[in-house]
């Protein structure tokens, strides 16, 4: 007997989502705003959430726009607060400090970024020795005075920015959005699957519940993989060897000057930064995400390197709390990829289908991304009966492969580029075997000033290699056939790099803190 709400008499295709939390409720919305079909969640009541990560990338903000929520909805309903870049503190040194902000760096030079005039700029002693790339950049300016990208009423002056949110709000916010969308909610546990001559799943049986069939089905159920790993048997391959971080401790802080208790270098304490902080540790790295009310804080480390109490003890020292007192969260992380996320018709979404240590805050992304390409790799017709015929699971599973392994090297080269060799962790994650497709780019990189990209829709563009690689001290090569300025060209780039840090530092200190635009959104 199959569960009587999913029986429609329509003939639209029916979709079941397994798992809630981020991705499945992300999942559920988007895809009954976009395909019009029958869409069921079910929601176990027994599986916590896990929570790893609270901030995102740009991409969110085009999921924002699509799915018609305003802005300070998102904000307020989440807990949110801007992301404008990651300040990478202690990782190419245990003194070191860079920046890595959203979007390009100034503006491109005759046709180049501008790294490249930069890098001449220092080389040849019209700029300082100590200028640095992200000089040019004005979500940095904007980070380093502690101000927001806006008035309040007013769009972004930033083109490009994210947001850090409270997870658990997220969830219960994208699962109203879902519901509100007509999507149907069913807590339960799914006990075992159904399938078909093929090997496909006709059904779900639940327990104590009548049994939920679908055309297609949706794993959202984290690294358990209920479907895609225990009925569908997708491979999955293991990255350890190159990420070797996999455990995260985390907790919760109110905000406290030892804490978050940043320093402007015009105005003084930062109240609410408006980026995150990632800290080089013992054994890995922490993050720090101020969210409005509270911080957020991890440690993501190698337990070959680091016992959970000495990862605890070490990120209360950092962020501040009482060690007898303070909840702490212990995560097991498991880091690699399915490169086949779509097996007949179970598509893994989420942690299901792939991991990587949350570095760059692609958790969330890579949501979004996997229903972007599932979308576009569906049959254009709603006629139910070719559904599953017309789907392109080759392309699917190659985009998606592409997409992970894109992020895993991007994530990979902060360690490999580090100088830290100060504890055994830093000296074994800086000296893996590195991926020949990043050693490849390292390469090319260094010899002609070019980033290798995917083909399709990089996730990570040539500015963001350039502001992990650049602190690091490796610079691009001359790009081949790049004529080289005379005298008179010189002085003009050189007035017009001061004109874009003047502008800057001008347009920044006439926007609100940080904190006084987020307090006013979230009256």
């Amino acid at each position: 007997m199959t569960h009587s709400a999913d029986c429609p008499s329509d003939g639209q295709p029916r979709i079941v989502v397994v798992g809630g939390g981020t991705a499945g409720w992300m999942s559920a919305a988007t895809l009954k705003r976009r395909l019009k079909c029958h869409v069921t969640v079910i929601d176990s009541d027994r599986v916590p959430s896990i929570g790893v990560g609270e901030a995102t990338i740009p991409a969110i903000v085009d999921w924002i726009e699509n799915m018609g929520v305003a802005e300070d909805e998102f904000i307020r309903r989440t807990g949110a607060t801007y992301k404008l870049a990651i300040r990478f503190d202690n990782w190419v040194e245990p003194t070191h400090r860079y920046w890595h902000p959203f979007g390009i760096c100034g503006s491109p030079i005759d046709g180049l970024d501008l790294i490249h005039t930069w890098r001449r700029g220092v080389r040849q002693g019209w700029l300082p020795a100590d200028s640095k790339y992200t000089d040019f950049s004005f979500q940095r300016e904007l980070c380093e005075l502690g101000r927001g990208p806006r008035e309040a009423g007013q769009p972004s002056l930033a083109h490009n920015y994210a947001f850090h949110l409270d997870a658990g709000k997220l969830a219960t916010f994208l699962q109203e959005i879902a519901v509100a969308e007509g999507v149907n909610h069913i807590i339960g546990d799914v006990c075992d699957a159904n399938l078909d001559a093929c090997g496909d799943i006709q059904s779900l049986t639940l327990n104590g519940q009548s049994a939920v069939a679908a055309d297609l089905f949706i794993d959202c159920s984290g690294f358990a993989g209920a479907l895609i790993q225990k009925v569908m048997q997708s491979e999955w391959v293991d990255w350890s060897e190159q990420l070797i971080c996999d455990r995260a401790i985390t907790l919760r802080r109110p905000h406290v000057e030892n804490c978050l208790g940043e320093k402007s270098h015009v105005d003084g304490p930062v109240a609410l930064p408006p980026y995150t902080i990632s800290t080089g540790m013992k054994s890995g790295w922490s993050w720090q995400i101020p969210l409005h009310q509270t911080t957020g804080c991890g440690y993501v480390f190698s337990s070959a390197h680091l016992s959970d109490e000495e990862a605890r003890d070490e990120l209360i020292g950092l962020a501040g709390g009482d060690f007898d007192t303070t909840e702490t969260k212990v995560v097991p992380m498991r880091v690699g990829m399915r490169p086949e996320s779509w097996v007949g018709n179970c598509v893994s979404i989420g942690l299901s289908a792939g991991f990587v240590e949350p570095l760059e805050s692609t958790g969330i992304f890579l949501v979004q991304r996997a229903l972007d390409e599932f979308v576009d790799c569906l049959p254009t017709t709603g006629n139910k009966l070719s559904f599953l015929d017309s789907c392109d699971t080759r392309s699917f599973n190659q985009r998606m492969t592409e997409v992970y392994h894109q992020v895993r090297d991007f994530v990979l080269m902060h360690y490999v580029v580090s100088r830290r060799r100060d504890t055994p962790f830093w000296r074994e994650a800086a000296t893996v075997l590195v991926p020949e497709s990043l050693q490849l780019l390292l390469e090319e990189y260094t010899s002609t000033g070019r980033v290798r990209l995917p083909e399709r829709d990089p996730t990570f563009l040539d500015v963001n290699h350039h502001y992990i690689l650049s602190p690091a001290g490796i610079h691009p090569g001359r790009v081949p056939g790049q004529p080289e300025p005379d005298a008179a060209r010189t002085q003009q780039q050189a007035a017009f790099l001061q004109h874009i840090q003047s502008t800057h530092t001008d347009i920044a200190s006439k926007l609100p803190s940080h904190r006084s635009l987020m307090d006013a959104i979230h009256l």
